[in-house]
């Protein structure tokens, strides 16, 4: 396992030939208790070469070394390899990381994902700043109706000690779905098809903004803007038996403007082990702002999150989803797809509606010292409905449960690969950061 960010280099020192790496980089610690706060970032990043420089000299050493001595290295390496990221949280330095992989998601079959992750701390001298980040993901999927691709961003930024945040979310796609039409019925009526496949170009970007007032709440204004355009010459038979489809298909943007109001006691908000999380949304979508549609939307979310030993979490999800006026097919309240009831076909359940409840446990692997380590593994299950009356939420209900593998790639920052399964359908889902 080899667990390392590499940083400019701002000076370089020579290894010593036939130096013992064992006693020439002793002074790099490896608690972090006893790891330096430095003055300046040149200084911490100066740090971060050193122990790369160290791991690169053991490294060197285990090419030829006897079996004790082996593993006496490859145990020091290993420390110096977990300490890189204790020194980098605990100084605010900024990492940059790349994944890519193949995988396979029910909305749109096989799949290539290539991007990158890229974390920092907007003011280091505040130590218990949360530590802001930025994804960046392109992709490119093979389906039923050819080569797609798109792009996806989220952004997490902290500022003043935790008490401003902005989160934002991108997604840009040229691909084809699947569309049954709206209501429970209609999603269980027939299994994807020619009738159901409709190529489509989207683009959505959430935003929020929000300033912690006096009394622990969170609050401020939210952006929601949505593009959806199904191309012309392969409507599938559902949309053209719709009347939500027919009666949209031409006002493609929605943009909506809003509040956001939350109380929030997570330690980490990207991948949380203690605390609550309660979430008011309000956004309207008006012809005033250039919006094609008008209606309103809210959403009320509730997280808790408790760890009963180092690296055994339970999370648990709960969220209500309501929509009132004319509200487009192409926004409207659903399930499914990556950060909801995994597994699910995300939008083949789709109403004014919709409700879901999950409960999951996470569990991170311990190093043979204790210490937690970078692996992990979680287990869900979850259950959710859609109606066109909230008095009808629960008359049917939709399921989703699976296993995920977890890594980390940063500073509780994960990298996820979950399996995921339903009734109708399953699928496999490759991204950064937790679901909730």
């Amino acid at each position: 396992m080899t667990k390392r960010f590499y940083v400019p280099l701002l000076a370089f020192t020579p290894l010593m030939v036939n130096a013992d790496p064992l006693t020439e980089y002793q002074h790099l610690p490896t608690a972090v208790t006893e790891m330096p706060f430095f003055s300046t970032d040149a200084q911490a990043q100066q740090r971060t070469e050193e122990y790369n420089t160290a791991i690169d000299a053991l490294d060197t050493a285990l090419d030829d070394c006897e079996a004790e001595v082996c593993e006496t290295l490859t145990q020091r390496q290993t420390d110096l390899e977990y300490a890189i990221d204790d020194h980098q949280e605990k100084n605010g330095t900024s990492i940059t990381s790349w994944l890519g992989g193949p995988a396979y998601t029910p909305e749109v079959g096989l799949m290539v994902a290539a991007g990158g992750l890229f974390s920092f701390s907007t003011n280091r001298e505040e130590q218990e700043l949360q530590r802001s980040s930025v994804s960046l993901f392109a992709v490119g999927t093979q389906g039923d109706a050819g080569f797609g691709y798109g792009i996806r961003s989220k952004q997490n930024l902290f500022f003043d000690n935790n008490d401003t945040r902005f989160s934002g979310a991108l997604t840009f796609s040229d691909d084809a779905e699947n569309y049954w039409g709206i209501g429970y019925d209609k999603g269980k009526a027939q299994d994807s098809s020619d009738d159901t496949l409709m190529r489509n170009t989207s683009l959505t970007y959430d935003a929020n903004l929000s300033f912690k007032n006096d009394y622990g709440f969170y609050f401020g204004p939210a952006l929601r803007l949505k593009y959806y355009q199904a191309d012309e010459d392969e409507i599938p038979l559902t949309a053209s038996l719709d009347d939500n489809f027919n009666e949209f298909k031409d006002k493609p943007l929605s943009i909506g403007l809003g509040v956001t109001v939350n109380y929030d006691t997570r330690d980490v908000t990207v991948n949380a082990w203690e605390g609550q999380y309660l979430n008011f949304e309000y956004i309207n979508y008006g012809s005033v702002i250039g919006s094609d549609n008008d209606y309103q939307k809210v959403l009320l979310d509730y997280r808790y999150y408790h760890s009963f030993n180092p690296g055994r979490v339970v999370a648990v999800y709960n969220a209500m989803q309501w929509s009132k006026g004319d509200v487009p097919f192409y926004d409207m309240p659903t399930l499914g797809g990556s950060f909801s009831l995994r597994g699910l076909y995300a939008g083949r359940f789709r109403d004014n509606n919709a409700i879901e409840h999950t409960v999951e446990y996470r569990h991170t692997f311990q190093r043979n010292n204790g210490d937690l380590s970078a692996h992990g593994m979680t287990v869900w299950g979850g259950i959710g409905s859609i109606a066109g009356d909230d008095s009808n939420l629960y008359d049917n209900l939709l399921y989703s449960y699976g296993v995920g593998y977890r890594y980390e790639l940063q500073p509780r920052m994960n990298v996820r690969i979950d399996f995921g399964f339903s009734a109708d359908d399953s699928g496999l889902f490759l991204t950064f950061t937790e679901a909730f």
